[in-house]
């Protein structure tokens, strides 16, 4: 695992030589190296970030989102209930960062949701270890409150939420391809930049493409098959988010929201150009759910089933499977704080909703597995049991066997 005391020296160069493509570079070489006389030749003495193996009869990786709790600080509570008003009173716009972090929802659930977070990382290694998972698939939502950036509190949260919290066994060697979702733009373009740039300089396991960009794409290759993962920044398509009174309103979200084009482009020709048997859009908010359908997301959406893909979502903090136009619906939120809420209280809303991992009192903790291989992928759904004294939240009678599954068999195109 490639540490920051080895790696970050060359991140000035990364940003400026190997990563010019990218349009951003410079400006942030200047924040982060106003002085530096490091030169792009030194970059590629780095080692790349870690990707997974190829050539496996059949591959099996985890699905995980919303996980990223340890470590969150949130706004004491007499500033958000005290002065933080008293600012909005006299017109004083406050950083989205201090609105978010006084949340009073997730101020009440931090206690147990780094538990919980705690509790799901060690339980998700020991599932992984069973099944030999070579790669995590992450859907986003990587840092609670209001994401990381490059500053002090931004690489302490990073380590502790993220680094020292996936360790041991399989999480020493499986690359994690990382996502955005929307707690974690909050910085804005410095929140980006850490996650898509600086990040897998820090720790060679963080895969976020080859271009430093928030969207990207990658393959896994079998030995007699290969499928082709797209990832996108779901943040970008929401209208809510471009209203001046959202805490996820920034420059970048901005200028994503009116270059979103370039995703659909980018998604419409990876998918065209790959002859993959199997071929899945990874993202973070979900266009079907038990909670919220994200309709401005049906451009992606059009895309994925010409080409008869799946896609992969989190942002409800739960587990659920959803079949919709020949389409299946992956839904993994569920590896930090669980809402039974956003899976409806375990009902489903409509036909659509084959499985929800929720009951009235609460989600399950988990994630989910895909064994991908030449001819099925099997999808299975691992649910932790969460018994405890004094009551019941979810029970699951054996958590090592997956609490519900189905198949993929048909190829995409």
């Amino acid at each position: 695992m490639a540490t920051l005391l080895n790696l970050i020296a060359p991140v000035g160069a990364l940003l400026s030589g190997a990563l010019a493509q990218t349009g951003v570079e410079t400006n942030l070489t200047t924040y982060m190296y106003p002085d530096s006389n490091i030169t792009a030749a030194s970059v590629y003495s780095v080692n790349g970030s870690k990707v997974a193996p190829k050539g496996a009869d059949i591959l099996t990786v985890g699905v995980i989102g919303d996980y990223g709790w340890a470590g969150w600080q949130p706004s004491p509570d007499d500033f958000c209930l005290k002065v933080l008003p008293y600012l909005e009173s006299l017109g004083v716009h406050s950083p989205n960062e201090v609105r978010n972090d006084c949340d009073p929802g997730d101020k009440q659930y931090i206690i147990n949701a780094t538990q919980m977070q705690m509790d799901t990382s060690a339980y998700v290694g020991q599932i992984c270890a069973m099944k030999n998972c070579s790669a995590f698939i992450s859907v986003g939502d990587n840092f609670y409150d209001s994401g990381v950036d490059f500053t002090t509190a931004g690489i302490l949260r990073f380590e502790q939420a993220w680094v020292t919290m996936y360790q041991q066994g399989v999480f020493d060697y499986a690359p994690w391809y990382q996502c955005l979702g929307n707690h974690d733009v909050v910085p804005g373009q410095s929140g980006v930049d850490f996650q898509t740039k600086v990040a897998p300089l820090y720790d060679d396991r963080w895969y976020f493409g080859t271009k430093g960009l928030p969207y990207y794409t990658y393959d896994l290759t079998g030995s007699d098959w290969s499928a082709t993962f797209v990832v996108v920044d779901s943040d970008c398509f929401l209208s809510s988010y471009q209203k001046n009174t959202s805490v996820y309103y920034n420059s970048y979200t901005q200028a994503c929201h009116s270059t979103r084009q370039e995703q659909l482009d980018f998604l419409s020709s990876t998918f065209s150009n790959s002859t993959a048997e199997w071929k899945f859009l990874q993202l973070h908010h979900p266009y079907r759910s038990a909670a919220t359908n994200e309709t401005d997301l049906e451009p992606l959406m059009d895309i994925v089933v010409a080409h008869k893909a799946t896609v992969m979502n989190g942002h409800d903090h739960c587990m659920g499977h959803f079949y919709s136009n020949d389409t299946n619906f992956i839904l993994s939120g569920a590896a930090g704080y669980p809402q039974a809420g956003d899976c409806n209280n375990g009902t489903a809303p409509g036909p659509y909703a084959k499985f929800l991992g929720a009951n009235s009192l609460s989600a399950a903790n988990g994630f989910v597995t895909m064994d991908i291989s030449k001819n099925v992928i099997n999808v299975e759904y691992y649910l932790r049991d969460m018994t405890f004294d004094g009551g019941d939240l979810y029970s699951v009678v054996y958590d090592l066997d997956p609490s519900y599954n189905f198949q993929i068999t048909q190829h995409s195109c």
